[in-house]
């Protein structure tokens, strides 16, 4: 069965009729509305071979809430698709274009009226409805660009291409990003009606019936009534009688019988459809947030009046944090972690003497530790046989003293060297005397004063291992440096 242009027209005028009347009997003052942009994938499929196979598609989309539980959407998709006689059903995403055929380039223009199917938590939405629109379609040699022939009802010469009356089914789900932006994820299939084609019965049973997309959005949402009363009426259940329509169990400004989540706490900002809204995603509802703005990267993160954690009140929040573990009172950088300007080890902030040398030990306070000079230092310096010049590692021993010594002008020195029993008695006490005047010169020209140092040898004394051994006599070969404060 073909129609004609009249029935054509007043199908048109019908749905366009429809749209109107369905904005008009809605609750102007609540409305919400929307706008958005979507691409995805798409194929015609019913007919015979050869089919198409899934290329892109896009477009945008726009629409209204006609009550708390249905939605009019409206939306205009393109599409340009190849069919490939290689495939064998029109499920297929590696179709290749070289071996097309025929190309389909379409504009849809449809309206779906949609309905709430589930919704567990306020920023997910599964949703389901029925609609219908035209399709503006042209079948096109793939290669010249021109539009491909056809046979019409009365076996006449016609241009492949017609604009349709389709009908529609779509579900969707919808995840709510924040209290205006969500993410709309979609399945189309209209079918293609033949109302508005003119062809002839063998052209319209082999043709391709079925239009079918998946697709994703991005939408926009703006009034309502928590955009357009926020500041008007700060009190929600002040709000005007209009809008609360009924017995309003929550005093949230949503009449029960459009209030979808009628348990809101008090003082909580709702949606148009009485259900709590988080901005921010945190986990604490707009109206109770303290800190409404809180970054994304702290959700998890938050404390009960939804503001981020910072577990060591070093004034970085845990989430930016790399050095959660600070002492209370350390100043910290942008990173969280401690400023430490002399090196030391302790915090600035904590540090009571914030200008240690470098390299000098301190104390937990940061100042220099003087409890090193609670015991005497022991410098087994390996000389070479009679010798009194100072080894490598024996001098950074000393340079590291001597830089202590410096900033503790209060401790003195004294250094007495010791030798084995191997050869005369007095060689042994002069070599000893060499050997600790040498430390002391060494001292001195690190900056140490020499009057704070006083050197003595006393040789073959005061044995602290047996000398009969050659590790027994190194041990008694050394200098002792005894500090006094």
């Amino acid at each position: 069965m073909h129609y004609n242009r009249t029935v054509h027209r007043w199908l048109t005028i019908g749905m366009a009729a429809a749209i109107v009347l369905a904005a008009a009997t809605s609750e102007v003052e609540a409305r919400r509305y929307f706008i958005g942009a979507r691409g995805g994938l798409a194929t015609l499929a019913g007919g015979e071979r050869p089919h198409f196979y899934h290329r892109a598609a896009y477009g945008f989309e726009a629409g209204f809430d006609l009550n708390a539980r249905w939605t009019f959407e409206g939306s205009l998709t393109l599409y340009d698709l190849y069919n490939d006689p290689t495939l064998e059903n029109s499920f297929s995403f590696s179709g290749d274009k070289a071996n097309a055929t025929a190309r389909f380039k379409g504009t849809r223009i449809g309206a779906d009226l949609m309905t709430e199917l589930y919704s567990p938590a306020p920023w997910f939405h599964l949703r389901g409805g029925l609609g219908g629109g035209l399709l503006i379609w042209k079948m096109v040699d793939p290669v010249a660009d021109t539009t491909l022939e056809s046979i019409g009802s009365r076996n006449e010469t016609i241009d492949f291409s017609s604009t349709e009356i389709f009908l529609s089914a779509r579900v969707g789900a919808e995840f709510r990003l924040a209290s205006r932006l969500s993410v709309i994820l979609a399945a189309h299939g209209d079918y293609l009606t033949g109302a508005g084609t003119d062809f002839a019965d063998a052209v319209g049973s082999d043709r391709d019936h079925w239009l079918l997309s998946a697709t994703a959005a991005v939408r926009y949402s703006f009034g309502g009534v928590e955009e357009r009363d926020a500041d008007k009426w700060p009190d929600k259940t002040a709000l005007p009688p209009s809008t609360t329509r009924g017995l309003d169990s929550d005093g949230d400004g949503v009449a029960d019988s459009e209030d979808r989540c009628q348990d809101t706490p008090p003082d909580v900002l709702v949606d148009q459809f009485g259900c709590a809204l988080d901005g921010d995603g945190d986990g604490i509802m707009d109206g109770q947030d303290h800190c409404p703005g809180t970054d994304v990267r702290a959700r998890g993160l938050v404390d009960i009046y939804g503001c981020p954690v910072d577990s060591d009140f070093d004034g970085v929040p845990d989430y930016r944090d790399e050095c959660p573990n600070n002492r209370s009172g350390a100043v910290v950088d942008d990173r969280g972690c401690p400023a430490d300007d002399d090196g030391d080890g302790v915090p600035n902030g904590l540090d009571d003497c914030p200008n240690t040398l470098f390299g000098v030990p301190v104390d937990r306070y940061g100042c220099i530790d003087l409890a090193m000079f609670d015991e005497p230092m022991v410098l087994n310096i390996d000389y070479d046989p009679g010798s009194f010049e100072i080894d490598h590692s024996s001098q950074e021993r000393l340079r590291s003293l001597a830089r202590v010594l410096m900033v503790a002008p209060q401790i003195r020195a004294e250094i007495t060297g010791y030798t084995d029993n191997i050869g005369p008695e007095e060689a042994n006490r002069a070599l000893s005397e060499k050997r600790a005047n040498r430390v002391r010169d060494f001292l001195v020209a690190q900056g140490v004063d020499e009057n704070r140092i006083r050197a003595e040898g006393r040789g073959e004394s005061n044995f602290v291992a047996t000398n009969d051994t050659a590790e027994g006599r190194a041990m008694n070969r050394r200098i002792e440096i005894v500090f006094h404060k």
